[in-house]
């Protein structure tokens, strides 16, 4: 695998520190202690004059003087001309102008999704997802690894500048670095600095193991927590109420698991969840857990057959024989003022 700009960038700095150090040893072995010479000279130094030099004019002079005076001029030189020259000058400004500010790069947005749960067995892996802006390059490292001499199995991803990703991780610790090939980062959020490396930024994240539900944990001891409707049908909507609202909670149905789907609860405590139509007629159990895999509780119930209406007797319970007696009745009402009307017409 060819050096990304990455960790060529983190390459250079490494050498350039390590160079500066070794170049500062060099020069304080090479520069030269002062040497005592071994005898005194012959003849001693001029004596100074006896009479003092000249006193400086009290008038600037108009014309230069052959030797420079010892005392500034008296007068300011002349003001700068408010114009332009026609002319550009030969000779640069004493005072180079001010370089531009360096661009500020937002930091990549990071998001980590932990590993779900299929029925009752967890994904074996959960994911990184990076978006970068357009200048900055990113790298994903196990967490411990050193940025310096890295081993290429200690690289989990990278991505160059402006490229996305998208990385399949086991349950672990990662270190995720970033680095802006142009200008700087400006707020970091949930990054930090990682000065031992220029405008380097790195975040620590950890992914674990998918928390799935248990058969075993569904006991009368953990039954409650909410409550649901007796019955519901294939394809039906199952209304839970009695939830702490704004809580987003997993659902399953039991006996043969079956995911109903995360949910959040409505700020009246319920929870609406759809019933697959494929679902077993009979009585089932529902269960919900918490974002953290923990179990809140579960409720009895009955998946009704398919084409069983709501306003039928089974939705309704009515007593069958009660619905017979009251269709016998009807019939006997109906005969009798039948009779009554036949005997008004024979009179």
């Amino acid at each position: 695998m060819s050096p990304t700009p990455f960790r060529r960038a983190a390459a250079v700095v490494a050498l350039s520190a390590l160079l500066t150090g070794g170049i500062a040893t060099a020069q304080a072995a090479t520069t030269p202690s002062p040497t005592p010479t071994a005898t005194a000279t012959a003849e001693p130094t001029t004596e100074p004059t006896t009479e003092p030099t000249v006193e400086p004019t009290v008038e600037p002079t108009t014309e230069p003087t052959a030797e420079p005076t010892t005392e500034p001029t008296v007068e300011p030189t002349a003001e700068p001309t408010t114009e332009p020259t026609a002319e550009p000058t030969t000779e640069p400004t004493p005072t180079p102008s001010e370089e531009p500010a360096p661009a500020v790069e937002p930091v990549p947005a990071l998001t980590v999704v932990q590993p779900t749960c299929t029925g009752l067995n967890a994904a074996p892996t959960g994911r990184l997802v990076i978006e970068p802006a357009a200048s900055t390059a990113w790298l994903v490292i196990t967490n411990g690894s050193s940025l310096f001499g890295l081993n290429e199995e200690d690289v989990v991803a990278e991505g160059d500048a402006g490229v996305a990703g998208d990385v399949a991780v086991a349950p672990g610790a990662y270190d995720v670095f970033a680095f802006p090939l142009a200008g700087e980062f400006g707020e970091l959020g949930e990054w930090e600095a990682f000065p031992e490396v220029g405008n380097f930024v790195s975040r620590t994240v950890t992914v674990t193991a998918g928390t799935c539900p248990a058969v075993d944990e569904l006991t009368e001891a953990t039954r409650g927590g909410f409550t649901a409707p007796a019955t519901v049908g294939p394809g039906g909507t199952l209304v839970l109420s009695g939830l702490p609202a704004g809580a987003v909670l997993h659902a399953y149905l039991f006996s043969v698991p079956t995911d109903l789907g995360v949910a959040t609860v409505a700020a009246d405590g319920t929870l609406r969840l759809t019933v697959p139509a494929g679902i077993a007629a009979g009585t089932h159990r529902v269960a919900l857990y918490r974002a953290d895999g923990t179990l809140l509780g579960w409720q009895y119930v009955e998946v009704l057959a398919a084409g069983t209406g709501a306003g039928t007797l089974a939705v309704t319970g009515a007593d069958p024989q009660a619905a017979g007696l009251a269709a016998a009745l009807l019939v006997a009402a109906g005969g009798a003022l039948v009779l009554a009307r036949r005997r008004q017409t024979a009179r």
